[in-house]
């Protein structure tokens, strides 16, 4: 009987359930990084220097194609991105880099990249751009996970296969594919870019994780200023992302730390975005200090198992407040 891989919360034909970030995340992603220049700045610290050498990242493209499964869509972005070689005049090699924002590992990634990557190449076909008689071009697969639970089982293909019992001769016929899996709370090279604006947006998605914008926000706030008067678009993105998110950052402390600290320029665009949110009702206005203090206080009572309605009467919140901060920080 074919065992089962290990670690398997997230089934491939489910969503988790825990991810409530479906517009905040893909909103960013497609738009941050769907530009060229930060895409640029995102794949010089991702991709290995073996393959940086032969690629023109300069020249990069953005294919306005997705792969990922409906009934993913809660939880993924995904952006291929196709980048000419210096080496070989006309030919390209493309990246797909799959965004994770389920906080749980899923046994079953290998498999679904494979999907993915086939999904790829029939769309270049589809495309024209396989042609009779010269090889496929080489797609880099990456993962960023945005969960903070380790990941030693699922990246390679073979692996999630019984092969028990089979003779060796049969391995043949099973793919290898294995994932280049980069977890954002991780403490490495691939998570600081030297690009400054790649490297606040993945901070920031790491912020997102931990649920704690505010600080990032106020630690973050120098840096956004000299990219704001660099290049504003992407600046926009981020502030717009941080209220998004919820994670950690009410209306009111963005509204404080950006007036106390933000370049004047920045600040009222800032405060701009702010107010059309609050207006378009995908923001909450402020909160008073007395209903901030209850629901910092309502966090710490449900991560310690109490019921709804104990915590409903301690920090006098409504029982269906009470709900969405345990759905927002909790899933």
């Amino acid at each position: 009987m074919a065992t089962e891989p290990e670690n398997t919360e997230s089934p491939i034909s489910e969503a988790d359930s825990e991810s409530s970030m479906q517009g905040p995340h893909n909103r960013f992603v497609l738009g941050y990084y769907g530009s060229p220049r930060e895409a640029q700045g995102l794949l010089e610290a991702q991709l290995p220097d073996s393959l940086k050498r032969v690629l023109k990242l300069e020249d990069l493209a953005v294919e306005n194609s997705h792969f990922i499964d409906e009934r993913m869509a809660e939880v993924e972005s995904d952006l291929l991105f196709r980048i000419p070689r210096c080496d070989r005049e006309g030919e390209d090699v493309y990246v797909y880099v799959l965004w994770e924002h389920q906080r749980k590992r899923d046994s079953l990634m290998a498999l679904r990249m494979w999907i993915y990557m086939g999904m790829i190449y029939r769309h270049l076909a589809n495309e024209g751009q396989l042609l009779p008689g010269v090889k496929l071009p080489f797609v880099y697969p990456i993962v960023l996970f945005q969960g903070t639970e380790g990941w030693k089982k699922g990246l390679v293909l073979e692996d999630l296969i019984d092969l028990d019992g089979l003779d060796p001769e049969l391995h043949r016929w099973v793919p290898r594919f294995e994932i280049d899996l980069i977890r954002l709370d991780e403490d490495s090279p691939r998570i600081h870019p030297e690009d400054p604006i790649a490297r606040l947006g993945l901070s920031l998605m790491r912020a997102v994780m931990h649920r704690n914008v505010g600080e990032w926000l106020e630690e973050n706030i120098e840096e956004l200023n000299l990219a704001y008067g660099e290049n504003r678009s992407p600046v926009v993105l981020i502030l717009s992302y941080a209220l998004l998110s919820g994670a950690g950052l009410t209306t009111e402390e963005f509204r404080t730390i950006i007036n106390q600290k933000g370049d004047p320029k920045m600040k009222y665009e800032a405060g701009s975005v702010a107010e059309q949110l609050v207006e378009e009702g995908v923001i909450k206005g402020e909160e008073s200090g007395k209903t901030q203090k209850a629901r910092e206080v309502a966090i710490r009572l449900i991560a310690k198992g109490m019921k709804d309605q104990e915590i409903s009467e301690i920090v006098d919140l409504p029982l269906n407040a009470i709900a969405e901060i345990r759905k927002d920080n909790l899933g």
